[in-house]
């Protein structure tokens, strides 16, 4: 557990999740008629964007707990997993909604398919996802809130900035989703723009600052720098421990090489 694996962790997790971002890109057209047939050649590219997601994700948790274990602030790591579980839950809820939604119109959505699956009217059916989209955006804006307070302690114990423009980028990007998604359902209930353009007015925004944001997380877990050590410390009238100075391990006062690195003291 050394600063240089963590951080590389952290990079490549924050990466993936930069690259996973893009999944639901390659199914968006699939709402229009005239691009339907993609769907089965978009599908499994964004089933793998999704997978490097979750694997970004385990990465990116597993950099933050050892974070908080090597600056000794449990807080950077319960911070990530609160805002990981709230999104979750939140994402779940709003998915029940949705779920609900269409149950009781179920009899409404049935009469919109057509014999010849190429005609399938999704517009009807995206109707009834439209008003749990802020619900979603909710769900992310709660945990950019936590995601930014563990990118702000591990910027103050790692002295790298980089993180709490990250943080701040989250929380401007899921605050712009917010009020996009709330918006667009506003517009559609009041039959002003169709369901598909209430839809796709989220997915950009979010996605593009988002990516961002996730682009200098991955940006400022490579700039993390290890320990640079105590100053070389020899005093046999204190007993006091002495600091190697190209590694930072301790040694006996009358040590003349590092018991870690090997070099001479």
């Amino acid at each position: 557990m050394t600063v240089e694996s963590n951080r590389i962790l952290g990079g490549i997790g924050a990466a993936l999740i930069v690259v996973s971002a893009f999944g639901p890109l390659l199914v968006l057209p699939m709402l229009f008629d005239e691009y339907l047939n993609s769907g089965p050649l978009a599908s499994p590219f964004s089933s793998i964007l999704g997978l490097a997601g979750l694997a970004g994700i385990i990465l990116f948790m597993v950099a933050m707990r050892r974070f908080a274990g090597i600056y000794k602030t449990p807080s950077i790591f319960d911070n990530a997993l609160y805002g990981v579980l709230s999104s979750i839950v939140v994402s779940v809820v709003a998915a029940i909604l949705m779920l609900v939604i269409m149950f009781m119109n179920w009899s409404n959505i049935v009469s919109t398919f057509n014999p010849v699956p190429s005609q399938i009217n999704f517009e009807s059916i995206l109707a009834y996802a439209v008003p749990a989209i802020p619900f979603f955006s909710i769900g992310g804006l709660v945990q950019a809130l936590f995601m930014m307070r563990a990118f702000n302690m591990l910027a103050v114990k790692s002295d790298v900035r980089l993180f709490r423009t990250a943080g701040l980028a989250l929380v401007a990007g899921s605050v712009l989703s917010l009020i996009l998604a709330s918006v667009g359902a506003l517009l559609f209930l009041s039959a002003s723009i169709s369901a598909t353009a209430a839809i796709l007015a989220v997915p950009f925004a979010a996605i593009t600052i988002n990516s961002l944001a996730w682009v200098f997380s991955a940006k400022a877990f490579f700039s993390i720098k290890p320990p640079t050590g105590q100053p070389h410390l020899k005093s046999p009238a204190t007993g006091q421990t002495c600091y190697c100075p190209n590694c930072g391990a301790e040694n006996p006062p009358d040590a003349a090489f590092c018991n870690r690195c090997g070099n001479k003291l």
